[in-house]
C-alpha cells in the first residue's frame, strides 16, 4: 500500500479525493491553452499535443548516481510516486520531509490554497500520487533535494510539492527534474515572518520530454525568497512563477536561465505582485538560444494600490547564436501607486566580435572562444546557486553541453 492508498483509507483522510474530485471537474471546464490563449500565445504546444501519454511504471528503479548531491536531505519521487529505496533523509531536527504529509492532518490546510484556474494545474491536483511535504521550523542544517524522475518516454507523472516555512526560519530548496515523459509540476510555497528561503529549480529532462512547471509563493512580513531557475533540457518546457508579497518588509529575488538548441520550446513566465508596502523585488532572467528553438520571457511586476516604498527592478538579456533561432522577451510593469521606484528592460543580441576577436588574439580557436564567452553569459545566472557541488556539476554540464 503506497502514501497515497494509507492516506485515502482512514476516514479523517476523505480530504485528498474530494480535492481531486474537485480538481478534475474544473479541469473538464477548462480548455487545454493554444496559440490563441492568452500568455500561451507565442508557445507551440502541436509537439505535446500529438503525444498520447500514460501512467509510469511503479516498479521502476532508475540509476540517480549522477544527480546525488553530497550533504542533502534527498526525497525522491519515480514517476509521481515516492521512492524510499531512493532517498536519504537526514536527521535535521529544523525539518520534516515526508512522502504527502501522512503524520500532519492539517495539510489540507494548505494544499492548492494559491492555484489559479489554469487546466494543467488543475490536472496535476486531480492525478498526484505523490507530495513532497516540508515543514521548517528553525535553522536547516541541510538543504532539502526534491528529485523527480521521469522512467518511460511515454508516460505522464505529477509531481507536487508543499513547503512551510515557520517565521524565522531558513531553508535551502532543490527541485530537480530528470528523465523521460511528460513533468506536470505544482509547487506551492508559504514562507513565514521574517523566514528565508533559497529555491533552486533545475529542469534537465530528456531532449524527447515535456515539461509543465508551476509554483505559488507566499511571503509574509519582512520575509524572503531567492529562486534560481534554470531550464535546460526537455523538447518543450513551461515553467510559471508566482509570487505575492502580502506584508510590509517582504524581499523578492527572481534568477532564471533558459537554455535551447535544436528545435526546443522553452516558456518561462513570472508574476511578482507587491501586494504591501515597503517591499523590493529583483529579476535577472536570461535566454540562449541556438539552432532552430525558440525561447520566451514574460515578467510582470505588479504594484497594487497601498504597496507605497516598492522598489522593483527587473532586466531581461538575451543571447541568439543561430539565425534560425527565436527568443521572445517581454518585461512588463504594471503601476497602481505612485509612492515606488521601478524599473524594466530587455536586450537582445549576439556573440560580441570584438570579444571574440580578443580571446582569438589570446590563442584560442573559435569554438574555444565562442564557449568561454556563452559560459561566462550564462555563469552570472548559474553563479548564484548557493549549494557548491550542485553549481560546480551545474557548469561542468554547461560547458559540456555547448562542447
Amino acid at each position: 500500500m503506497n502514501a497515497l492508498e494509507k492516506l485515502l483509507a482512514g476516514a479523517r483522510d476523505a480530504w485528498p479525493k474530494a480535492t481531486r474530485q474537485d480538481a478534475l471537474k474544473l479541469a473538464q471546464t477548462l480548455e487545454l491553452p493554444g496559440r490563441r490563449t492568452d500568455g500561451w500565445r507565442l508557445t507551440d504546444l502541436a509537439a505535446l499535443y500529438a503525444q498520447q501519454f500514460v501512467p509510469g511504471d511503479a516498479s521502476a528503479q532508475p540509476e540517480i548516481e549522477a544527480y546525488k548531491i553530497p550533504d542533502t536531505s534527498r526525497i525522491v519521487f519515480v514517476d509521481g510516486r515516492y521512492s524510499e529505496a531512493l532517498s536519504d533523509l537526514k536527521n535535521d531536527p529544523a525539518v520534516s520531509i515526508s512522502p504527502l504529509g501522512l503524520e500532519d492532518p492539517n495539510l489540507h490546510q494548505y494544499f492548492g490554497a494559491n492555484e489559479d484556474r489554469d487546466v494543467f494545474a488543475a490536472l496535476n491536483t486531480a492525478h498526484f500520487e505523490d507530495c513532497a511535504w516540508v515543514k521548517v521550523k528553525g535553522e536547516a542544517t541541510y538543504p532539502v533535494h526534491v528529485l523527480h524522475v521521469g522512467t518511460g518516454k511515454g508516460s505522464a507523472h505529477h509531481p507536487r510539492c508543499v513547503v512551510q516555512l515557520a517565521p524565522n526560519s531558513r531553508a535551502t530548496l532543490i527541485e530537480q527534474h530528470v528523465g523521460l515523459g511528460l513533468s506536470n509540476a505544482t509547487t506551492e510555497i508559504e514562507i513565514g515572518d521574517h523566514a528565508g528561503l533559497k529555491h533552486v529549480v533545475v529542469q534537465q529532462q530528456d531532449e524527447s520530454a515535456f515539461h509543465i512547471g508551476r509554483s505559488f509563493v507566499k511571503l509574509h512580513q519582512g520575509s524572503s525568497f531567492e529562486a534560481v531557475s534554470l531550464s535546460l533540457g526537455s523538447r518543450l518546457s513551461r515553467y510559471e512563477q508566482k509570487v505575492a508579497m502580502t506584508k510590509p518588509g517582504a524581499s523578492v529575488t527572481l534568477h532564471g536561465l533558459s537554455l535551447t538548441d535544436g528545435r526546443q520550446v522553452s516558456d518561462s513566465q513570472t508574476r511578482i505582485d507587491h501586494l504591501a508596502p515597503d517591499c523590493t523585488s529583483l529579476q535577472r532572467h536570461k535566454c540562449i538560444a541556438d539552432g532552430a528553438s525558440s525561447a520566451v520571457f514574460s515578467g510582470n511586476v505588479v504594484v497594487h494600490k497601498g504597496a507605497s516604498g516598492t522598489n522593483s527592478n527587473q532586466s531581461s538579456r538575451n543571447l541568439l547564436l543561430s539565425g534560425r533561432a527565436k527568443i521572445d522577451a517581454q518585461p512588463q510593469l504594471e503601476i497602481l501607486n505612485d509612492d515606488v521606484s521601478c524599473k524594466h528592460g530587455a536586450t537582445v543580441g549576439q556573440i560580441d566580435p570584438e570579444e571574440l576577436f580578443y580571446l582569438k588574439s589570446r590563442g584560442l580557436d573559435e569554438p574555444d572562444a565562442r564557449r568561454m564567452l556563452i559560459c561566462a553569459f550564462a555563469a552570472e545566472i548559474v553563479d548564484h546557486v548557493s549549494v557548491k557541488p550542485l553549481r560546480e556539476a551545474l557548469n561542468n554540464s554547461l560547458y559540456g553541453r555547448l562542447a
